[in-house]
C-alpha cells in the first residue's frame, strides 16, 4: 500500500509556499533515495518565469542613477530579481511600469499580460521622492535553472539591461526520514 499524503500546505507571510508530505510503505534505504531524487528534481528541473531584462527610460547602463529615485540602477535590478512570477505559457513576454512620484514602487505596479501573475505583489522595487516619472519595460522569459545575463538574450535586444535569471520556482527543499510503526493515525 504505497501512497503519498499531503500533511500540511500553507502560504507563509513572505509569499513563500510550504508543504509537508508523507510517503508510506517504503523499504529501508528507499526513503533517502526518493528524498534525494525529489529534492534534485524540484531544485533543478522545474521551469519558471523571471525577468531577464529591463529598459528604463533615460538610462543607458546599469551604473546610472535616475534623478528623484532613491536607489541606483544596480539596486533596482537586484530588487527586480526578487519578484516571483506564475506563468501560463512558455513564450517570452513583456510588461510595463509607469509611476509618477512621489511614490513607493512595488511589484503590483507592473502591468502584465493575462498569462502572467505576480506571486509577491508587495515586493519592493524602489522609491520615487520627487514628482519625476519612472518608466520601465520588462522582458519575461521561461527557462530552467540559472542563466547569466549574457546567456539569456539574442543580439537584437541590446537596448535592454540584462539581469541574471533565476528560473527555479522552488528555492529550498529539505527531507527527513522517520520510521513509522503505528499506522492507525494515517
Amino acid at each position: 500500500n504505497f501512497y503519498i499524503k499531503c500533511l500540511k500546505s500553507e502560504k507563509i507571510n513572505s509569499g513563500s509556499m510550504y508543504g509537508q508530505f508523507l510517503i508510506n510503505s517504503l523499504r529501508p534505504g528507499q526513503g533517502i533515495t526518493i528524498g534525494n531524487l525529489l529534492r534534485r528534481v524540484l531544485l533543478s528541473d522545474l521551469g519558471g518565469t523571471t525577468i531577464t531584462g529591463v529598459r528604463i527610460a533615460g538610462v543607458r547602463d546599469e551604473f546610472s542613477t535616475i534623478p528623484g529615485v532613491r536607489e541606483d540602477i544596480l539596486e533596482i535590478l537586484l530588487n527586480l530579481k526578487g519578484i516571483v512570477l506564475k506563468n501560463q505559457t512558455t513564450e517570452n513576454q513583456f510588461g510595463h511600469l509607469k509611476v509618477k512620484g512621489p511614490a513607493v514602487v512595488t511589484a503590483s505596479s507592473i502591468q502584465l499580460s493575462s498569462d502572467l501573475e505576480i506571486v509577491n505583489p508587495n515586493h519592493y522595487i524602489t522609491t520615487i521622492s520627487t514628482s519625476n516619472l519612472l518608466e520601465i519595460e520588462f522582458k519575461f522569459e521561461y527557462g530552467t535553472g540559472y542563466k547569466l545575463a549574457g546567456q539569456t538574450f539574442c543580439k537584437k535586444s541590446q537596448d535592454f539591461l540584462q539581469i541574471d535569471a533565476i528560473f527555479m520556482p522552488v528555492q529550498k527543499v529539505d527531507f527527513k526520514i522517520e520510521n513509522v510503526y503505528d499506522n492507525s493515525n494515517f
